[in-house]
This record gives structure tokens, C-alpha cells and sequence, in this order.
């Protein structure tokens, strides 16, 4: 074949490489048949390929084979590639560690990406921003895998940088994908959503079965994450619909999407028949089963199998906590309710509330991931880079002094307005992060930054302070009798009876779920107690909200702590107080009960 025909052959597989990796590998396959210096790049592309969907022998084999015909000539391209794609392999075989080190001494010793110097260009090969969008990407993932979320997210915004600078579909669709993937994982579910439909559309346009197939399934976990159960299991059906666009194989490797999509609907026994082949997953980036015990627990609770229920949900958390993984929040926030439904349908009422403390926790960092994201991705969006790189023009024209000195001064004035807004909306994203959404009242994360200063102003003044940490009787058995919206009403109100009753200074949260947390600086046991005792009688004389069905009368039990009589630590009273409200609730609930004077053994 003329050398232009070989050429070509490559620059298919370029193409080809992000839209549809099997036509890609078929190509360098081709190519490695023609030689060097050609085989090289034919080699590359065979490697690419299947280490991102294939087998990780035959991948190492061929990256092995592209070095030799790379090393001789010296190309420092078809080096930094090889590089690049023995990163991706360390990434996949579960050496997150090692393919961050090689990603550091890729940076130092083949310097140029990131950030943007260009590098000589082999004459088969004028495609640095592709080379870009490889870097990047890989970073942001193993960045995603290592827990470094800030880094992982300004490398995926990156890749999509460069993808569009490429002009090939295959890696937009891919950034589009994994940006919207990535939000998920943060619990930035709007921005997840956007870019999830926006690269199945084009995904679909582009008949690029791989990345169709990602966001759809991607689409499944984030409508369901929404509260969209229905539009889950229409991506369900759209899968199924559609099985001659998706890769081969796919409703097997997919399973667990699957399985979600048609649990959110109730649909339990075909949850559990695509279950039953294990926590398979379609690529190597994590293993999926904390996905699949939160899944499996959730069907066997819907069979009434509270106990089996428990028990794949404790022993995968043991498990996880033995290996030190570094699971996705949602996932371990998914797998901590489960457990506790389980618990409180065994009767471990103790163990089902150390569960649901343990996913309001996880929903407080998922809040938190959320905000920080949004941020990054306001940042981004506000362009500060292109401002700075306009100003750098100014800098380097040749226009006349004076103009440049104007449109400099412009540029500074316009990028400091633009840093003044994006960090005050950061300001304003903590805030929400702060607030309860469904009650206005402070939450658990705002309770720990500011307890610690009011007991060590009262430790200074030498005064005590409260800790009552209050639980609404009976709440699930209201949710369900009459939903989650007459829920959500009662502890609306309550909250209002909070604000209104209690004094304004002191602190007062939602704890999670059903409990309330206050902190009340300068009252002794008694004063509080009193006080809640009066909460309490206006709480179960509240009348029914007009034009809404009627609802049994509520109540709440509460546990009181003394500062420092019973710990010098918010930590220590929560734990005095938790006590307390066990024995109100033991003692028949709708009752204060305060730490016995005596000590703290066991409460009779």
C-alpha cells in the first residue's frame, strides 16, 4: 500500500479510537502488517483499545511491541503515548497509586502536557489536542478513583477542553459522559443530568455504541438519585429497546443499572434475576459491589427477608472497611439505609439509629461534594483562564502603550469583578450546604463548626450549658400510613414550634431524618427540661394544617446532657444525651429524660 494509504489507515484510527474502539483496533491491526515506522502506531492503537475494553495481556503485548518501534527512532509522540496508555493500564488493574506516579513522571520527564507546550509532532500525527484530552481524562479518573476531588474535576473540565479543540466526536461524547457521570458521583445531579441526555444524544447521533451505552446507564443511577423512578425504568426500557445500538453484551455487563431501574418501580424479581450473576461491572474502575449489596439487601427487605437484608449489607461494609476502599458516598449512604430499614425490622431500633446518624452523615458530604462542584463548575464556566489569556494578549500586541495600558485596565477590572462574583457565590453554595432544605433549620455540619466555641465560652465563663437531642415518636409508622409529604409537613412544623419556643440563643439543627439537635448556652437541666416540656404540649396540641387530611397527634422523646458534668466534648453530651432519649423511648416515649445524676451506667 502507498504510504499515503497507510497514512490514512491511521488517521481513521485516530477517528475511531474514542467513538468506536473494536473499529480502531481492527485498523491497527491492519497497519501493524505494514512495517516500521508505520507499525508502531498500529501497535498503539491495538493497545488503546483493549486496555479500556479489552484484555490486559494482549494489551500489554502490543503496547511492549509499540515502544520498540519508538525507542530507535527517538519520537518523543509515540513515546509520550506509550506512556500514557501504560498509566491507563496501571489505572485498570487496579494500581491507582502507580498510575498516579507514572502520571507525575510523565509530567516531569516528557514535560508539555498538561500544561498546553507543544511537542515535536510526528508527521503521522498531528493531533496534540486528542493527546490533550487522553492526558487529561486519564488524570481526572485516577484523580476520581484516589478520592482527589478537586483535581479529578478540573482534569475532567479539562478533557472536554480539549476534546472540543480536537474536532472529533468520539472524545466530546466521552468528556460529556464522564463530566456527567462525575457530577453524579459528586451529587451534582442537575449538572449530572444535562450532561448525561446531552451525550446520549449525541452519542446516538454518532451511532457510538460504547458511549450510548455508558450514558444511558449513567442516566438510570442519576434519574433515580433524583427521586425519578419512572424515568430510570424508561432508560430500562430504552436499553432493551435498543439492544442493537448498545455494545455486545451490554444488558450483561450493564446489570446493575438494569437491576436499579426496575427495583425503583417495585419490580423485584427481575431485579433480582439480573442480580444473581454478582457485582459485575462493564469496565475495571471500581468493582460495583457496593452497588450491588445495596441493591440485593434492598430486594430481599421487599421480600420480607429483613434479616438476610442485614446481613449482605453489614457484611460488605466489613468487608470494605477491611480492605480500605474508597467507595463513592452515594453508594455507602445507599448501603447504610438499606441497613437501616433491615435493623428496624429486626427490632435493633439502637442499630437502626446509629445507621440512619451514619447516612445523614454521608448525605452532609455528598451536600458538601455538591457545592464544591458546582463551584469548580462555576469557575470553569465563568472562563477566569480565557480572561487571563486576553489579558496576556493585550500584553503581547503591538499595538500603541496607551491602548495597551486601556484595554489592560479593562481586562484586570472585568476579571476581578468575575473572581469577586464567583467567590461570593461560593459563599453562597456554603451556605445552602449549612441549611436543612426541608425545615430552614441549621444541620449536623453547621452543629459541629459552631458547638465547640459555645462550650468553650461557657467553659471560660464557667457556666452550664445543654445538649438535648430530640427524636419524633413513631415517624416512620406516619410516613407509612400517610406518606412521605405528611412527614415532611410534621417535621416542618415542628421545626416552626423550635424556632418560635426556644430561645434565640440557642442553636438548633436537624440531626437527620426525624431528630433535632439543640445546644442551649446558660440553662441548667431543669430550665431545659421545662422548656421542653412546653415544646412538648404545644407540639401534641398542634391542630390540623386547614384543607390537609387529618393526622394522628404527634410527640417526641428527647434525652438532656449537662456541660461539663457529663462531657467536656459535643461528641461526649450527644452520646450522654443519645442515652437520655433511649430511656425516654424505653419508658414509653413522649417524655424528657435527662442523664442520671448518679453517673452514667446503665439506664434502668
Amino acid at each position: 500500500m502507498p504510504e499515503a494509504g497507510v497514512e490514512s489507515l491511521i488517521e481513521q484510527a485516530w477517528q475511531q479510537c474514542y467513538l468506536d474502539p473494536l473499529a480502531a483496533r481492527a485498523l491497527g491491526q491492519r497497519v501493524t502488517h505494514f512495517g516500521e515506522p508505520h507499525a508502531a502506531w498500529g501497535f498503539l492503537h491495538v493497545a488503546l483499545a483493549e486496555v479500556r475494553l479489552g484484555d490486559a495481556a494482549v494489551a500489554l503485548q502490543a503496547l511492549e511491541q509499540a515502544r520498540r518501534g519508538f525507542e530507535p527512532r527517538q519520537d518523543p509522540m509515540g513515546m509520550r503515548w506509550c506512556d500514557e496508555v501504560q498509566a491507563i493500564a496501571l489505572r485498570r488493574s487496579g494500581d491507582y497509586a502507580g498510575s498516579a506516579r507514572l502520571h507525575s513522571d510523565i509530567d516531569q520527564q516528557r514535560p508539555g502536557l498538561p500544561p498546553d507546550a507543544p511537542l515535536p509532532l510526528s508527521p503521522l500525527l498531528p493531533l496534540l489536542p486528542l493527546l490533550r484530552f487522553v492526558a487529561h481524562n486519564s488524570r481526572a479518573i485516577t484523580a476520581k478513583l484516589l478520592g482527589d476531588t478537586d483535581q479529578a474535576l478540573r482534569h475532567f473540565y479539562a478533557a472536554s477542553d480539549a476534546a472540543g479543540h480536537s474536532g472529533m466526536v468520539g472524545p466530546r461524547i466521552t468528556a460529556l459522559s464522564n463530566l456527567g457521570g462525575y457530577h453524579h458521583d459528586l451529587y451534582n445531579l442537575e449538572d449530572a443530568r444535562r450532561l448525561s441526555e446531552q451525550a446520549l444524544a449525541a452519542a446516538r447521533e454518532a451511532r457510538a455504541a460504547p458511549a450510548l451505552t455508558t450514558a444511558a446507564t449513567n442516566l438510570i443511577i442519576i434519574y433515580n438519585a433524583g427521586g425519578e423512578p419512572s424515568q430510570a425504568r424508561a432508560m430500562v426500557e430504552f436499553l432493551r429497546t435498543h439492544e442493537d445500538e448498545l455494545v455486545p453484551g451490554a444488558l450483561q455487563r450493564y446489570a446493575l443499572p438494569l437491576a436499579l431501574g426496575h427495583l425503583a418501580m417495585g419490580e423485584v424479581d427481575a431485579a433480582l434475576q439480573l442480580l444473581a450473576a454478582g457485582p459485575v461491572t462493564a469496565v475495571g474502575d471500581g468493582d460495583g459491589m457496593v452497588m450491588w449489596a445495596w441493591l440485593k439487601a434492598r430486594c430481599l427487605l421487599a421480600r420480607g427477608d429483613a434479616a438476610g437484608a442485614r446481613r449482605v449489607a453489614e457484611q460488605t461494609l466489613h468487608q470494605r472497611r477491611k480492605r480500605a476502599l474508597n467507595d463513592q458516598p452515594y453508594e455507602l449512604m445507599e448501603l447504610h439505609k438499606v441497613l437501616a430499614d433491615a435493623c428496624e425490622q429486626t427490632g435493633d431500633t439502637r442499630a437502626a439509629l446509629a445507621c440512619m446518624r451514619e447516612v445523614h452523615a454521608r448525605y452532609e458530604q455528598l451536600v458538601g461534594r455538591s457545592a464544591r462542584a458546582r463551584y469548580i463548575a462555576l469557575d470553569v464556566s465563568h472562563q477566569l483562564a480565557a480572561a487571563q489569556r486576553e489579558r496576556d494578549v493585550a500584553v503581547d500586541s503591538r499595538r500603541s502603550a496607551e491602548d495597551d495600558r486601556h484595554r489592560l485596565a479593562g481586562l484586570n477590572t472585568a476579571l476581578q469583578a468575575q473572581i469577586a462574583e464567583t467567590e461570593m457565590l461560593h459563599t453562597k453554595l456554603r451556605e445552602q450546604a449549612l441549611n436543612d432544605p426541608l425545615t430552614g433549620l441549621h444541620n449536623r455540619r453547621y452543629l459541629f463548626e459552631v458547638a465547640p466555641g459555645l462550650l468553650d465560652l461557657s467553659r471560660r465563663q464557667s457556666k452550664t450549658l445543654c445538649v438535648v437531642l430530640i427524636d419524633l415518636d413513631h415517624f416512620k409508622l406516619l410516613n407509612d400510613t400517610y406518606g412521605h409529604q405528611a412527614g415532611d409537613l410534621v417535621l416542618q412544623r415542628f421545626a416552626a414550634l423550635l424556632r418560635q419556643m426556644l430561645r434565640r440563643s440557642d442553636v438548633v439543627c436537624r440531626h437527620g431524618g426525624e431528630e433535632f439537635v439543640a445546644v442551649m448556652p446558660d440553662l441548667d437541666g431543669d430550665g431545659a427540661q421545662a422548656m421542653l416540656l412546653r415544646l412538648l404540649e404545644a407540639f401534641q396540641s398542634l391542630p390540623p394544617e386547614p384543607g390537609r387530611r387529618r393526622t394522628p397527634n404527634a410527640s417526641f422523646s428527647a434525652g438532656i446532657a449537662l456541660f461539663p458534668r457529663h462531657g467536656s466534648t459535643l461528641e461526649q453530651l450527644l452520646s450522654r444525651a443519645d442515652r437520655a432519649l433511649y430511656a425516654a423511648k424505653n419508658h414509653g416515649r413522649a417524655r424528657i429524660e435527662q442523664v442520671p445524676r448518679t453517673g452514667f451506667g446503665t439506664f434502668s
